[in-house]
């Protein structure tokens, strides 16, 4: 319960952010009722599909990340250093 205390203002924030991404229509969705739904990690816009390119296309199109492009540069001078 403390970390569902702790997340509270930004629980409240998402899913407030959520229900203005419906516009003017009445409520229609089952999770504008539901504010803790959006307590772990759910986008405000987002669709919650682990396959969803548009949401995870880092991930689906293996992108690297920084810190994986700053080890390889390392370890690409290291070699060089090593070898001259």
């Amino acid at each position: 319960m403390k970390r569902a205390r702790m997340d509270r203002h930004r629980t409240i924030r998402v899913w407030r952010e959520h229900i203005a991404g419906h516009g003017p229509e009445p409520i229609a969705c089952k999770c504008d009722l539901e504010a803790g739904r959006f307590r772990k990690g759910q986008r405000a816009g987002g669709c919650g599909r682990p396959r969803c390119y548009l949401c995870h296309m880092a991930k689906l199109t293996k992108r690297a990340k920084i810190w994986q492009v700053r080890a390889d540069v390392s370890y690409r001078e290291w070699v060089a250093d090593i070898s001259a």
